[in-house]
């Protein structure tokens, strides 16, 4: 094992540590960001150059001069921006070392993560099982939430139900992609156990990714023929999973109150959403250059906020509780198509079960990783939380490495020795 192999395997399980996190710190700085940082140190040791992807650090740096546009205009904290962007150019840095020094052993860094996805699946299932008894550990289930009898919804080492689909999304997707390409990327038994854990977790974001993978993989390379087949399939599909409470109560209440703005008896998790996207809508309109700069949705958020709304809990007011939303909030409508219409581009499409095996994973893994820019724009603001800055740059780093056979980097000497043989 090579100390390169250990700097993949601490950043990849970095993924599955943001559940965790130092108290007390408005920094919120989580045990994922630490480990991270450290599997970066370790492609310091014995190197003599660090290898970064020079079009992240210029994304990077883009970010950060957008995102203070806002607060340099009155609309946002520059305290929080700091905050912010400290953490946020951490977490991108870390991931770019590590992905780019990976070298020919960043091919690792997915079917690493789709190992230990099978590991933090088997830690929630042995929850939910101790649960049924009675058992719990406070570091596993803080809170508990039942479905019916003993069974509770299962979060593993997540924060909660919601951070475990975010976490998991890459990996069932990627079982599920393949299994309808008859080319299974784990073997029956591992893949049973994740999307058995995914499913318990009773999350609607969870059906609802599911649901989406299925319509999508239906519909993929649809001919006339079987359209008409897919179409009625596709409704039957839709009919199973909006029987299910959990699908069935938000999408209800979702379209009740976006219907009629009528709040009363809406979920909790609804009646969040529905608060942020009015704020967005207006933060939109108000201000759709540039937004309130990074970090700044808790400034929309008090400001936009209609009065009838302002009653109760104001959950998720300072991440919007979606990527979407904060994007829009924070750094105004035309970066946010920006930034979606580069999603787009640099997907490399489904993959084909007769394509060569390292072409068939790159696909794979890009495919994995767009559903998770799905899943976590509908629900998921916080910008590094789940390793969601370490699957972006890896999504990239796949999309170049398809196309142009290697990275575009940028070599950074560590010793004056370095520098003398660029």
């Amino acid at each position: 094992m090579t100390i390169r192999t250990i700097g993949i395997f601490l950043a990849v399980a970095s993924i599955f540590l943001y559940g965790y996190g130092l108290p007390g710190l408005e920094l919120n700085l989580f045990v994922g960001v630490i480990v991270l940082a450290l599997a970066a140190m370790t492609f310091t040791l014995g190197n003599q150059s660090l290898f970064f992807h020079r079009n992240v650090l210029i994304s990077l740096i883009v970010i950060l001069v957008v995102g203070s546009i806002g607060v340099l205009l009155g609309r946002g904290s520059m305290s929080v921006y700091l905050t912010q962007a400290f953490a946020i150019s951490l977490v991108v840095i870390s991931s770019t070392i590590v992905i780019a020094g990976a070298g020919e052993l960043a091919s690792k860094i997915f079917p690493t993560y789709l190992t230990l996805s099978f590991a933090f699946a088997l830690v929630a299932l042995l929850e939910l099982f101790l649960g049924l008894f009675g058992v719990y550990f406070e570091f596993l289930t803080p809170e508990i939430d039942y479905v019916f009898g003993n069974v509770h919804r299962i979060t593993g080492l997540a924060a909660e139900p919601a951070h475990f689909v975010h976490v998991m999304t890459p990996s069932v997707v990627a079982i599920l992609i393949s299994a309808f390409s008859n080319r299974l990327c784990m073997s029956p038994a591992k893949s049973l156990v994740i999307i058995v854990s995914y499913i318990l977790t009773f999350s609607s974001l969870g059906f609802f990714v599911i649901a989406l993978v299925l319509l999508t993989v239906l519909f993929w390379r649809a001919s006339l023929s079987s359209i008409v087949v897919k179409i009625v399939l596709a409704a039957g599909l839709i009919g199973v999973f909006s029987a299910i409470p959990q699908i069935n109560t938000r999408a209800v209440d979702t379209y009740n109150v976006l219907v009629s703005s009528e709040i009363e008896n809406v979920n909790l998790s609804s009646l969040t959403m529905y608060k942020n996207l009015r704020v967005a809508i207006q933060s939109g309109i108000d201000q759709p250059g540039f937004g309130a700069g990074l970090g700044g949705h808790e400034h929309n958020y008090y400001k936009y906020l209609p009065a009838f709304l302002s009653h109760g809990k104001n959950l998720n007011d300072r991440d919007a509780g979606s990527f979407f939303l904060r994007l829009i909030s924070e750094f105004g409508i035309p970066f946010t198509v920006v930034f979606y219409c580069l999603v787009l581009a640099l997907w490399t499409g489904f993959p084909d079960r007769d394509e060569p095996a390292p072409i068939y994973w790159k696909k794979l893994t890009s495919t994995a990783v767009l559903f998770l820019i799905v899943a976590r724009s509908a629900r998921g603001g916080n910008f590094i939380a789940d390793g969601f800055p370490f699957f972006l740059i890896l999504y990239y780093s796949v999309y170049s490495s398809l196309k142009n056979g290697d990275l575009p980097g940028t070599v950074i000497p560590t010793t004056a020795r370095a520098a003398k043989s660029l």
